[in-house]
């Protein structure tokens, strides 16, 4: 049988020194400390370190179930850097690879331990893309497929994850809040994507900031100075509006001023599992991928909007521009639907 399928013989102590490998990206880093405190849960005492590049390892850095963050620097991924760092991993005496590219397969390569490596399902997601394949069974989601490597060392399906931001961070957002919101509800907005598909039009988001400003709420948004640009008209009625600010800061505070919302409207990207690692009920949308895909946020609650257009998902990860030139995918979700969705969830419906 296969290293990566057979089950793994448990020393009598538990695992020791386990080492985590999830390079990246956000969204999969966020999703890989559920496994985290599992593994934590299972073996208490156990040195527990997680290699994570360095763009992402604040996201890690005060989560108490890891022992060391290994990061990976932007300028020490060549081979020859790969393979040095390799020996860190003689002495684990479990490596769990939860990436499975080429860097860390280079890592793990001729190590002794125990190795799980998380499967990809790259190919049946692919042939739900590409072939159609929509009346067959979803590939399991990230979460699933962690708990699947999981049961081969015996342990229980892991949980929802969790990112813990630190005490700077909460203390900061506690007092920039206070000078702005004022204890009133804050709904975080993240209009940003890495491509263009996953994006919500300008204008919806538009007039959902008119109808949520309507309800009372101040709204708070999220992203790089990238996203800021690609929706100026947008970003002129934020800074117009004493009610909305736009947020650019750290991950740490990021996340802790997620915490502090009473829900978060996102499309499929790195932060809506942030805000749902931070325990925010989301409004997901989903554009040129599908939730069938394996990518909604974790936990209860959310509501995931997509409409199931007959060419959709048209991509695993995004595109440019809408192949067939209509964008209805996303188009087609309007403002209203969205803030009714948010409003449920402010609601506590």
């Amino acid at each position: 049988m296969s290293r990566r399928g057979r089950s793994v013989a448990v020393p009598a102590g538990g695992f020791r020194n386990v080492h985590v490998l999830r390079l990246g990206s956000l969204g999969d880093v966020i999703l890989a400390l559920a496994m985290v405190e599992a593994l934590r849960r299972a073996y208490p005492s156990a040195r527990l370190t997680f290699w994570v590049k360095e763009e992402y390892a604040d996201l890690v850095r005060f989560d108490p179930a890891i022992s060391h963050v290994r990061v990976l620097e932007r300028d020490g991924r060549r081979l020859e850097d790969l393979l040095s760092m390799s020996a860190e991993l003689e002495d684990a005496d479990l490596i769990v690879d939860l990436h499975g590219n080429l860097r860390t397969r280079l890592l793990a390569f001729r190590q002794k331990s125990p190795l799980l490596r998380s499967p990809s399902f790259r190919l049946a997601r692919s042939l739900r893309v590409h072939a159609r394949w929509l009346g067959r069974p979803a590939p399991p989601t990230v979460l699933e497929r962690h708990g699947r490597l999981l049961a081969r060392i015996g342990i229980e399906t892991p949980g929802t994850p969790r990112v813990h931001a630190g005490p700077d961070a909460e203390a900061w957002a506690a007092a920039w809040l206070s000078t702005w919101a004022d204890g009133g509800s804050v709904v975080a907005m993240i209009p940003g994507a890495a491509h263009a598909t996953k994006r919500w039009p300008e204008g919806h988001w538009i007039e959902l900031h008119r109808r949520l400003r309507e309800g009372g709420h101040r709204l708070l948004y999220f992203g790089l100075e990238e996203d800021r640009a690609l929706v100026p008209a947008l970003a002129a009625t934020i800074s117009l509006d004493s009610g909305s600010r736009w947020c650019m800061e750290r991950l740490p505070r990021v996340a802790a001023l997620l915490s502090r919302c009473v829900t978060a409207v996102a499309g499929d990207t790195g932060l809506m599992h942030l805000a749902a690692a931070r325990g925010l009920r989301v409004v997901a949308m989903f554009g040129s991928t599908s939730p069938e895909l394996g990518f909604t946020p974790a936990g209860e609650g959310h509501a995931v909007l997509c409409r199931h257009e007959p060419c959709q998902p048209c991509t695993l990860h995004g595109r440019e521009r809408c192949p067939k030139g209509h964008f209805r995918c996303m188009v087609g979700l309007s403002a209203d639907q969205v803030a009714d969705e948010a409003r449920k969830i402010t609601a506590g419906g």
